[in-house]
Formats: structure tokens, C-alpha cells, sequence
């Protein structure tokens, strides 16, 4: 799974949107973490516009992707403890 690209959210709400690709023809897994603490993830198509959210689970979102899929996602901070 390859990070292509990390960008600010269109919106100015500070959130992220974080483009990924399968580039090896196969099946992958990851588990994505941030450097900050992730309120929510979502998937959004390339207009931003929500497809799903996606469960967070210990500051992480665990990732499927298909062969040459690619994945774009919106993370929102949270509230640091």
C-alpha cells in the first residue's frame, strides 16, 4: 500500500484527506496511524464528498484494498490527552 498523497481538507476544517493506492496487483492490509489523536476517518470519493466511515480503533484505521485499488480517506483530529 503506498501513501500517494496528504493533503488539507477543500473545506478549511482542518481535516486531512489522505490518498492510497495498491500499485502491486494483490490484495493488501495496513493499519494506519497518525501522529496525532484520530477523532474519526472516513472514505470520501475525490470531490471530498463522504462514501462511509470507517471504525477507529486504538487512534488507528485498518485498511483493505483490492489489486491497483485506490482509497482516498478524511481524518479529523481529536482532543489530545
Amino acid at each position: 500500500m503506498v501513501v500517494e498523497s496528504v493533503k488539507l481538507a477543500d473545506d478549511r476544517s482542518g481535516d486531512l484527506i489522505v490518498r492510497l493506492y495498491e500499485p502491486h496487483g494483490d490484495r493488501a492490509a495496513a493499519r494506519l496511524r497518525t501522529s496525532f489523536p484520530l477523532a474519526s476517518a472516513a472514505e470520501v470519493d475525490l470531490l471530498e464528498r463522504p462514501a462511509g466511515e470507517l471504525p477507529v480503533d486504538s487512534g488507528a484505521v485498518d485498511l483493505t484494498l483490492r489489486p491497483f485499488q485506490i482509497r482516498s480517506l478524511r481524518l479529523s483530529k481529536g482532543v489530545a490527552h
